[in-house]
């Protein structure tokens, strides 16, 4: 039996890990789009990545 390693989507403001975006939407009944964007518009003057781990 195979065992899959889960992955989550982590969001990094100006390169630091900021929060598990999945768990986010998760918390506030939103999808992953809608916080990734939510994210974006909160931190204009910031640089904000998605990376899946």
């Amino acid at each position: 039996m195979r065992r899959r390693k889960i992955k989550t989507v982590w969001a990094y403001l100006d390169g630091k890990k900021l929060v598990d975006v999945v768990q986010a939407a998760l918390d506030n009944n939103m999808s992953v789009d809608n916080v990734k964007q939510l994210l974006i518009k909160e931190n204009p003057n910031h640089k904000v990545t998605f990376k899946v781990e």
